[in-house]
C-alpha cells in the first residue's frame, strides 16, 4: 500500500520564496509565539529520545540549539546555503539508511514539492528503535481557516492532519507515541490581543484538545522481533525404557530354540 500523492503545483523557485516569506513571519507576535511553544514542547519530548546523532530538517532548522540537544552528533539541513546548515535536496540526504537516532521535522512537510517523497527519505534515515519528530500546521483549527480562506503564506502551506500524518508513518513502520497540540489562540498580528487570548492556551493545553494551531507527533521505528537460534537436538529423544533381563519373554523364546 502506497502513501497517496499530493498535487503541489509549486515549483522549486516558488517553495524557496514561500519559505523565505513564512521565515520572516517568524519575526512577528504570532510566530514567536508558535516558536515559543514548539521550543518548550521539544526541549521535554527530546529527553525520551537516546542516541548519539539527531538532524534537523524544515522551516526553522535551528529550533534546537546544540547546546540544548541531548545528543552528541547534531546536523541542521536546509534547501539553501546557510550558517552551520547543510544544503540538501528534500528527496535526497547525505545520510545512510537507518543511521540516525532522531530526525526533526519542522514544518517541513508544510513546505515542500513532495511530503511523500520527504517523509519517506527521512524515515529510511531512522534507525530501528529511533525516533521521528514532526511538527505540522492543523488544518482543522483557527489557524486553518487562514489556509482554506487563502490568506498570506497559509494558503500555499501543507496544512497535512495529523490524522493523515498518523496513517502515513504506519505505512513506513512507526508508531505514534505521543501527539501534543499548541498554539489554540488565533495567529492575530497584534501582541495585545494575543495576550488578551493567552487563556486560551491555558484551556486548551489543561484539557489536551486536538484543535491546536500546531501539532506535534514522537513516532517511533518499530524494531522486528529477533528470530530465536535453532538449537541443534535429537528429534526423538530416547525413551526410558527399563533394560531387557535375562528371565524375561524374548529370551526363553531364544533359549528353546
Amino acid at each position: 500500500m502506497e502513501i497517496p500523492e499530493q498535487s503541489r503545483s509549486i515549483s522549486q523557485e516558488d517553495l524557496l520564496r514561500l519559505i523565505c516569506v513564512a521565515r520572516q513571519w517568524l519575526d512577528s507576535a504570532p510566530g514567536q509565539m508558535l516558536l515559543s511553544s514548539e521550543r518548550c514542547i521539544v526541549q521535554q519530548e527530546l529527553q525520551k529520545c537516546f542516541g548519539q546523532h539527531l538532524v534537523q530538517y524544515g522551516l526553522l532548522p535551528e529550533l534546537l540549539d546544540e547546546q540544548h540537544s541531548v545528543l552528541r552528533n547534531h546536523w541542521r539541513l536546509d534547501l539553501q546555503v546557510g550558517p552551520d546548515c547543510l544544503p540538501v535536496d528534500e528527496t535526497s540526504w547525505p545520510f545512510a539508511p537507518h543511521s540516525l537516532d532522531v530526525v526533526l521535522l519542522h514544518h517541513g512537510l508544510d513546505f515542500c514539492l513532495s511530503p511523500r517523497s520527504l517523509l519517506r527519505e527521512a524515515s529510511q534515515a531512522v534507525r530501528a528503535g529511533g525516533h521521528l519528530l514532526v511538527f505540522g500546521f492543523n488544518p482543522w483549527s483557527c489557524w486553518g481557516l487562514n489556509h482554506f480562506a487563502g490568506r498570506d503564506w497559509f494558503s500555499e502551506a501543507g496544512f497535512i492532519s495529523p490524522a493523515r500524518l498518523t496513517d502515513w508513518l504506519e505505512l513506513l513502520g512507526f508508531a505514534v507515541e505521543k501527539r501534543v497540540d499548541g498554539c489554540y489562540r488565533p495567529p492575530l498580528n497584534s501582541s495585545a490581543w494575543l495576550e488578551r487570548f493567552s487563556w486560551l492556551d491555558t484551556w486548551g493545553q489543561r484539557h489536551q484538545l486536538p484543535g491546536g494551531g500546531f501539532y506535534f507527533l514522537r513516532a517511533r521505528r518499530q524494531t522486528l522481533g529477533a528470530i530465536p537460534r535453532r538449537q541443534r537436538t535429537i528429534a526423538f529423544p530416547a525413551l526410558g525404557l527399563p533394560p531387557l533381563v535375562a528371565g524375561n519373554r524374548r529370551a526363553h523364546k531364544r533359549d528353546k530354540t
